[in-house]
């Protein structure tokens, strides 16, 4: 099943919750307390956002983070990288070199090729800004007959 983790989640979050606040800056309880994120997973997350030059620290008694790009600029597939690495829909395109051995007769490689360049398209053109413009969510998961 092709899912982000929690800390990929958390990041989103902490990341529309700042570009909310137009320019304020946001301290980590804040957001924490705000999105439901435990706090301890949420400061170590800041801490790599801001090391990766996407939020920037603002030290002292009422420090907290601001967004160092803009929102239209930071793209879900950057955050995606951080906290998931490499994503692919099978094993062998996480890899630089190709070393599995039924990639010379795989017949589904050029499908899941494909795939994988639409995966990464769609998380690349999907900013910050446009997840913060969609649509209050479903209180129900879709089911799998509706997905099709």
């Amino acid at each position: 099943m092709l899912h982000f983790n929690r800390k990929t989640e958390y990041a989103l979050l902490a990341l529309e919750h700042m570009a909310h606040s137009d320019g304020f800056k946001a301290s980590t309880r804040e957001i924490s307390e705000t999105q439901r994120i435990p706090y301890p997973v949420l400061a170590k997350i800041m801490q790599l956002l801001a090391n990766r030059g996407l939020i920037k620290s603002v030290q002292g008694t009422k420090g907290g983070y601001l967004l160092a790009k803009d929102p239209n600029d930071i793209t879900v597939e950057n955050i995606v990288h951080i906290f998931e690495g490499p994503v692919a829909v099978a094993e062998c395109f996480k890899e630089e070199k190709i070393s599995c051995p039924q990639w010379d007769g795989c017949l589904i490689k050029g499908p899941f090729s494909e795939l994988n360049r639409k995966i990464h398209r769609l998380l690349a053109q999907t900013t910050v800004s446009q997840l913060m413009e969609q649509p209050a969510p479903r209180t129900e998961l879709p089911t799998y007959k509706e997905s099709q």
